[in-house]
């Protein structure tokens, strides 16, 4: 976890923003320890407070837990926390801000996990996945290209009608429902496919949003990458 590869902004925040991107994606399991504090202030070359800033973040977001003499932990379980993100059906979201949302099936087929993904679903590399590609509309004008990966488990998705919520879908289906994850933001360039699916030139700068998704019993549910156009959407992040 060097220090200069990490946004900027307050120290703490970025070692905090290192050490969750790494647990959500696997990289440490649940119940898993993560390195002392000694061992961060060494990788990083931040100070004792920073560090103890940090895990304290992470504790208050339920995404670690620590104990006096043992060291810091990935929690067991992922909390329901007012203070995380809260990962609800687009086009609820949608509905509560006076808006009409509506989708279309791009693509459904099975593909190969790789990366983060077969990380965060626990899985070798090459596991046969579900792959979803929708196109979302705002009131009827395109706002994003959104790809969702889930676990085999899922495949009769691959035959089913997406047009409509797929937090449902999973919810009514499979007993599954989405209670909680992270998000990661980054700037990205639309493609050839992504500018005609979005109505935008190519290379336009879009936002690049990757949900890391847990169920009510804190189980891997997703992963969906959102390329978002950015004049049509804003982003609001819970305080406190």
């Amino acid at each position: 976890m060097p220090a200069n590869a990490r946004p900027s902004g307050p120290r703490y925040l970025k070692l905090a923003s290192a050490i969750r991107t790494d647990i959500v994606s696997g990289s440490y399991g649940q119940g898993d320890k993560l390195p002392s504090e000694s061992e961060l202030m060494d990788s990083t070359g931040y100070s004792r407070s920073t560090v103890r800033h940090a895990l304290k973040t992470l504790v208050e977001e339920g995404l670690v837990t620590t104990s006096r003499g043992k060291g810091a932990f990935v929690a067991s379980a992922p909390r329901n926390d007012a203070n995380n993100l809260v990962f609800s059906s687009y086009t609820h979201m949608a509905e509560l801000s006076g808006s009409r949302a509506s989708t279309r099936t791009v693509d459904t087929c099975v593909a190969r996990a790789a990366g983060t993904i077969a990380k965060f679903f626990d899985v070798p590399a090459g596991t046969p996945i579900v792959k979803l590609v929708r196109l979302r509309y705002l009131n009827n004008e395109p706002l994003c290209l959104e790809t969702t990966y889930l676990t085999d488990e899922f495949s009769p998705l691959i035959d089913e009608d997406l047009d409509g919520s797929l937090y449902t879908l999973l919810r009514e289906r499979f007993g599954r429902t989405a209670e909680r994850g992270h998000k990661t933001f980054e700037v990205c360039f639309a493609k050839q496919n992504e500018a005609f699916l979005l109505d935008v030139p190519r290379d336009t700068a879009l936002m690049l949003i990757t949900d890391f998704v847990y169920d009510s019993d804190g189980e891997p549910l997703h992963v969906s990458k959102r390329v978002q156009r950015t004049d049509r959407a804003k982003y609001i992040e819970p305080i406190g």
